[in-house]
């Protein structure tokens, strides 16, 4: 019995010695040290950091001397607003990526093959075709009822009578709704070319997505 109860203290005294060096062991594999350069480019390691380290940037090196992290130096106010202004860029450009991805997702979707996705784009178009066509009309119809007022006018001219001032007021309203129809006249024109174009591109675009696709699928 004496004997069992020498041998349970030994190993007892085992086990603790054992648990105290993984513990040691442990702490060592999570200690850091630092290394930095200060400003005339003398190599530094410590225990912590200073205020020199900071300012230059630093690596956080493990137990073993491999750096596990670097901490870059640190930017005067000048340089700050350049960083922030290039990750501004950079989340924007990601965003605008990440949209542009979704569209693509969403219109190969949407659209079975190139002619049918072609044919709802065409379908933009020919609205816009057809708003144009009724300005036209109209602008047409505002013409001839300004002709009628100056040819008006010019018969009373010739004959010598006064033109009235109710007749004066009516031939400006007429010329100024000429005008906006030919204002409105030039932006549809202009929409419908720039749809013209954006639509050409996006038909590019569903043929380069939808090649790249089946290319995947095979």
């Amino acid at each position: 019995m004496h004997k069992d109860f020498i041998t349970r203290g030994i190993l007892l005294v085992l086990l603790l010695a054992s648990t105290a060096g993984m513990a040691q062991s442990s702490k060592q594999q999570d200690s850091y040290r630092y290394r930095w350069n200060d400003d005339h480019g003398q190599m530094h390691f410590s225990d912590s950091l200073n205020a020199e380290a900071i300012k230059n940037g630093y690596d956080v090196l493990n137990s073993n001397g491999l750096v596990v992290r670097h901490v870059q130096r640190q930017l005067s106010p000048a340089e700050r607003k350049v960083a922030d202004a290039k990750a501004a860029r950079q989340k924007a450009a990601r965003a605008a990526a990440e949209r542009q991805h979704s569209e693509d997702m969403q219109m190969l979707n949407a659209y079975p093959n190139v002619r049918v996705f072609r044919d709802a784009q065409q379908a933009e178009i020919d609205e816009l075709k057809q708003s144009l066509r009724t300005t036209r009309i109209n602008l047409h119809a505002q013409e001839q009822n300004l002709a009628e007022l100056l040819s008006h006018v010019a018969d009373l001219k010739h004959q010598g009578k006064p033109v009235p001032a109710y007749m004066q007021k009516r031939i400006d309203t007429q010329r100024a709704a000429v005008n906006d129809q030919r204002a409105t006249m030039v932006k549809q024109q202009a929409a419908m070319d720039e749809a013209v174009k954006k639509v050409a591109a996006r038909i590019a675009r569903y043929r380069k997505l939808q090649a790249k696709q089946n290319d995947a699928n095979r």
